[in-house]
């Protein structure tokens, strides 16, 4: 079998094991002694190990060492740059070309000796690209971690993870004797694929996950207690905060009604109905943001309640509640009130869209919903937070 020789005194044969057939290398072994603690140990006759293979070649015995996981082409750059032939090694190589070398180089531990070409090939595959936040380029991860003296490695494992933290689904089962498997996806995926996420390093998924798991819970906690508190409160009830109460009956049956529907429509129905606070399953961050956006609540448009300190509003004789529709009101308001109000508004005196409440009717005879504007206030908040996704940063170890 034919060798490619790489030092005009190779004394040792690295065998390439690869499909449709092997691949024959003549190197020096002091070379990689030099590079690698890993080489050096099992390339020392003295170590202990079990003596190395030989094989003759050209005539030639050499003793051989094996090498695997790694395409040949990759192979010849490393070993190109390790003796110190770097005249037709590229500054432009595929992903899958720098995925294999940075395998090599983290199992044999000698990253740095391959410098500066990988941050040739680093910077060429990602500066003014997004190719690397895609579905399927998740070990790029791997990859800046390896090469983490690269400068614009840090950069790469932020933008990726943050990435990953908006858009990865976890889905998990039980597997024999209790052990729990995570399947990993993204929203991006196509049909679902699952991701393989076994070079991403320990320390970088565990962190997505938390920042993953720590926004949800932020986010779903207080849409989830603001929908128990409409389910089990009347619109008399005076256990909720005067400032975010209606205590108009019909505008809370509306409220709550169109909620429960707009909730039931959506991927939340399991997290913000149930009777115990679960995370949702099966979405991503970026999946739960636009369902939580896409959250409706219909209310009234009302009566302001005239001149009267929202802590004093449910002290009686302080106003007629019977004589017009009020968020305050928890008497039923008269057909002809209703009328005036109607007739009266410049526009319908429904709001079917919350997010207006806080813009509409902030001054004058007419109020939106308390409801709607504490409603809005949860959304816009979960929305921030779902918002700020930090990635992974060193100091997250």
């Amino acid at each position: 079998m034919a060798a490619r020789s790489f030092s005009p005194i190779a004394d040792l044969v690295v065998e390439l094991l690869a499909k449709p057939e092997n691949k024959l290398f003549l190197v020096s072994s002091a070379i990689l002694r030099t590079v690698s603690p890993v080489w050096r140990k099992a390339l020392d006759p003295n170590s202990g190990f079990a003596p190395l293979d030989k094989i003759t070649v050209d005539g030639v015995e050499y003793s051989k060492t094996t090498i695997e996981g790694i395409g040949g082409t990759p192979l010849i750059y490393v070993l190109d740059i390790l003796h110190h032939r770097t005249g037709s090694t590229p500054r432009s190589i595929t992903f899958r070309s720098l995925r294999d070398i940075a395998i090599l180089a983290d199992q044999y531990d000698f990253a740095n000796s391959l410098a500066p070409w990988p941050q040739f090939w680093i910077e060429w595959l990602t500066t003014g690209k997004t190719e690397h936040l895609e579905v399927g380029y998740e070990d790029w991860l791997f990859i800046a971690n390896v090469f983490a003296e690269v400068p614009i490695c840090k950069k790469i494992v932020s933008s990726v993870a943050e990435e990953l933290v908006l858009d990865l689904i976890i889905s998990t089962s039980s597997g024999p004797g209790g052990a729990v498997t995570c399947r990993y996806s993204r929203s991006k995926s196509p049909f679902g694929q699952s991701l393989n996420l076994s070079l991403v390093p320990e320390k970088i998924l565990k962190s997505i996950k938390k920042e993953r798991l720590d926004k949800l819970s932020k986010v779903i906690l207080p849409l989830w207690s603001f929908t128990q508190s409409m389910i089990n409160t009347s619109a008399s009830s005076t256990t909720v905060a005067a400032a975010v109460q209606c205590r108009n009956p019909d505008c809370f049956a509306i409220a709550l009604g169109s909620l429960l529907r707009s909730i039931n429509s959506g991927c939340l129905k399991n997290s913000l109905i149930a009777t115990r606070m679960e995370i949702p399953t099966g979405n991503s961050l970026r999946e739960t943001m636009k369902a939580i956006e896409n959250l409706r609540m219909t209310t009234l448009i009302l009566e302001r309640t005239p001149g009267v300190p929202a802590g004093q509003r449910h002290q009686p004789g302080l106003f007629d509640t019977a004589s017009k529709p009020t968020h305050d009101s928890n008497g039923m308001a008269r057909l002809e009130s209703f009328k005036s109000l109607i007739r009266d508004l410049p526009e319908y005196v429904f709001l079917r869209n919350q997010d207006e409440s806080t813009t509409k009717y902030s001054s004058g005879r007419f109020e939106t919903c308390p409801l709607a504007r504490h409603f809005t206030s949860l959304q816009r908040e979960a929305i921030a937070t779902l918002s700020s996704v930090v990635g992974y940063t060193a100091t997250a170890d």
